[in-house]
């Protein structure tokens, strides 16, 4: 004959050790804990919805600066048109960093200069560095070296910052927009498990709660029939 353990299992209901136990004290520790468990997957689960819509905010910050970029290109440009996305570099990194998106090089970078020497020597600056070699030009001082044999002199100043063309935002506003689509159907499958969760979380506690009821019942009769 098979034998019931002092461990009860039930539902996925984590183990509870009735030993020593009368069965209404056992019936009431099982159904407990399969609240308490019901409770626990519900609260994470809001906190995966939540995050979901998080992301999804995020998300739409990058397509907004993007969508920004795009309205400034000319109606009748061309896939292979560069597009200036300088206006929008800023706003687009920073949306991007707060979503977790790693950017094609294109998108969001910083504007960037290459300074070429009179000896053919070249360095790679930022806006701070493009003024600072326009003021030393205008002077035709040595860039960044002691050397003032004339050599170091700036010979050209080029701006380098990558520029997408518009088919490549046409593209990543694309891809975009086809991540928040998927996440809003997924996040439409999570609140039907929201909701399924929080119905057996309710009717867990009903079920805990008419079990309680029945028991104080059954105990006033048996006291009342004492009397």
């Amino acid at each position: 004959m098979s034998t019931v353990g002092n461990n009860v299992n039930v539902g996925g209901v984590s183990s509870i050790n009735v030993q020593g136990m009368d069965l209404e004290t056992a019936m009431m520790a099982v159904q407990s804990n399969r609240a308490n468990l019901l409770e626990a997957q519900l609260k994470d689960q809001i906190a995966s919805v939540q995050a979901k819509n998080d992301q999804i905010s995020k998300l739409n910050q990058i397509l907004g600066s993007l969508n920004k970029a795009a309205a400034g290109v000319a109606s009748d440009a061309k896939a292979g048109d560069k597009v200036d996305m300088s206006g929008s570099a800023a706003e687009l990194k920073s949306a991007a960093a707060s979503a977790g998106i790693t950017l094609p090089p294109e998108l969001g970078a910083e504007k960037s200069w290459e300074v070429k020497l009179r000896d053919g020597t070249t360095h790679k600056v930022d806006e701070a560095g493009k003024k600072e070699a326009d003021d030393y030009k205008s002077k035709n001082w040595a860039f960044r070296s002691s050397d003032y044999s004339g050599k170091k002199g700036i010979a050209s100043i080029t701006e380098t910052t990558p520029q997408p063309t518009k088919g490549q935002l046409d593209g990543f506003i694309q891809q975009v927009k086809s991540q928040i689509d998927s996440m809003s159907n997924s996040q439409q499958m999570d609140m039907l498990r929201l909701q399924s969760l929080s119905n057996k979380r309710n009717e867990a506690f009903d079920v805990m709660t008419n079990f309680i009821k029945k028991m104080q019942d059954s105990r006033s009769s048996i006291i009342g029939n004492m009397r």
